[in-house]
């Protein structure tokens, strides 16, 4: 498999570069809505499937320093002529948080997205979403509604159980439906301990944008110091009524606060139904 992702450049030589970086278990195509409204507005957008995830290539193991060299030599590659903006959720914030301190002069402004520079030990508990991948043989069980059944006993986040059955795809063999995992869950489950870990970072200088939903486990109040201290140039947005998944609790109002990626310009935001309208 090579490393899969999506191109959208109204015009590439004359755009500012955005990465869209998803989380664990996600996928380029959850962005693409996003992507597009931000292609509309005049910026040239990358999205990719990260290692391990949708239709990019499969690793034996996790490390957030390796990904983030890759994502940066995969940028060096497509020869951007000024420095790129880079969007992260979750997994993914951390990893684009990793790419400035690893790189601190190569990018403009960073957009985090509910996530923290921090361990996070609940993802490691026994019932935790990734001891309940581990503790499932997907190929026991003959079609997706007896899967989402299975998961939805030890599952009760509408979030994670989405991501989950998005992960796991379909085939016919001899008139058996075979169900087979599309990313390297299983890798990705085992190496939680990592996943989960805290990102090492120094001071970074970059721009950078939190934003973070009022109930969300991964951003509470008490540890938004931290995230103070890596980047003293940074503002922190709050949406109300919001878990960990900003961008789906509120969609519009998250993409207000993409505002910050070019303050300077008048940002057009777009209702769910694809029609614009300027705020």
């Amino acid at each position: 498999m090579d490393f899969f992702y999506r191109e959208f450049c109204p015009n590439r030589d004359e755009s500012k570069t955005i990465l869209i970086v998803h989380g664990w278990l996600g996928m380029g195509e959850h962005w693409l809505k996003i992507a597009e409204f931000l292609a509309d507005n005049g910026f040239h957008v990358l999205v990719p499937d990260l290692p391990n995830h949708g239709r990019s290539f499969h690793t034996e193991e996790f490390s957030y320093d390796e990904i983030a060299v890759f994502l940066h030599d995969f940028l060096e590659k497509k020869k951007i002529s000024e420095k790129p903006i880079l969007i992260g959720h979750s997994m993914g914030g951390k990893l684009i948080m990793k790419m400035a301190d690893l790189f601190p002069e190569n990018y403009e402004r960073l957009v985090v997205i509910d996530i923290l520079p921090i361990r996070y030990t609940f993802l490691l508990e026994s019932d935790g979403v990734a001891q309940v991948i581990l503790n499932t043989d997907i190929e026991n069980f003959s079609t997706r509604g007896e899967i989402l059944s299975h998961f939805k006993s030890y599952i009760n986040d509408k979030g994670w159980l989405a991501l989950i059955m998005q992960n796991i795809q379909c085939a016919s063999l001899d008139n058996k439906t075979i169900l087979s995992w599309k990313s390297n869950a299983p890798m990705l489950a085992k190496n939680m301990d990592k996943v989960a870990d805290e990102v090492k970072l120094g001071k970074i200088s970059t721009p950078c944008l939190l934003i973070r939903g009022d109930s969300s486990e991964f951003t509470k109040g008490e540890d938004l110091h931290v995230f103070k201290e890596k980047f003293p140039c940074s503002k922190i947005v709050t949406i109300d009524s919001c878990g960990h998944w900003v961008m789906v609790d509120k969609p519009l109002l998250f993409l207000k606060q993409l505002s910050f990626l070019s303050p300077k310009n008048l940002f057009i935001y777009f209702n769910l139904n694809g029609k614009k309208s300027q705020y």
